[in-house]
């Protein structure tokens, strides 16, 4: 009983004085999201990263739009927006063995859905996947980008007709479609996955506490990957 009354006691004493620490975010429900009490599934398994630990982390959400010049000019410690060219003072930390694949979404259609139809298509993505090939490799292939704060809003352009496609995942797809009372199942996947995207955070080594919170996820045996 002593023993637990002492750990109990220790782990107060840790959270009580935990250093708060800002994350960079942006809007993307349900991983990310400023609109519910936990901040989205992404978050979850960030506080869960830092439990008991010395720092606690504050969810600081940004405009997408303004998503890379922010990672590019202000001193930033966590971030979970992917700087859109990661240098060696960068390290992502992986947050969960699963990743999201990403594809291209249309209304439905009776005929297969490759992914492959792209010359004068327009495709509406964040612009924080800008940073993915896959998205440049549209261009090459004769798309048009069209740039969208939220997947839902991306939704919204793709029943009016003003898109072709929306580049995103299938969780994503379901919350926006949801939202707009639209049936997700009248969406179509493309059988090709774009790109599987990890659920993960971002380490700026340049940040006051960087090593002090490398040194935290390492211990942690967070899987952290180099630039």
């Amino acid at each position: 009983m002593y023993r637990i009354i002492i750990g109990l006691l220790s782990c107060y004493l840790v959270t009580s004085h935990a250093q708060d620490i800002e994350v960079i975010a942006f809007e993307y429900p349900p991983y990310l999201t400023q609109h519910s009490t936990d901040q989205g599934e992404a978050v979850a398994l960030l506080q869960h990263a830092f439990a008991y630990s010395a720092f606690s982390p504050k969810i600081r959400f940004i405009n997408n739009r303004d998503a890379q010049q922010y990672i590019n000019n202000r001193k930033w410690c966590l971030s979970f927006i992917p700087p859109q060219s990661p240098t060696k003072q960068h390290l992502q930390v992986i947050l969960a063995d699963n990743t999201l694949p990403l594809t291209l979404f249309r209304l439905a259609e009776p005929q297969v859905f490759i992914g492959n139809e792209l010359k004068d298509k327009v495709i509406a993505h964040l612009p924080i996947s800008l940073g993915d090939n896959k998205v440049r490799a549209f261009v090459d292939s004769g798309a048009q980008l069209a740039p969208v704060e939220t997947i839902e809003q991306g939704i919204s352009l793709l029943l009016n007709q003003e898109v072709d496609y929306v580049y995103g995942d299938q969780q994503a797809i379901d919350f926006a479609s949801q939202k707009l009372n639209f049936p997700a199942m009248l969406l179509q996947d493309s059988a090709t996955v774009f790109y599987h995207f990890p659920i993960s955070v971002w380490l700026n080594t340049q940040c006051q506490n960087a090593q002090q919170l490398r040194d935290h996820f390492t211990q942690q045996r967070y899987s952290i990957y180099h630039f």
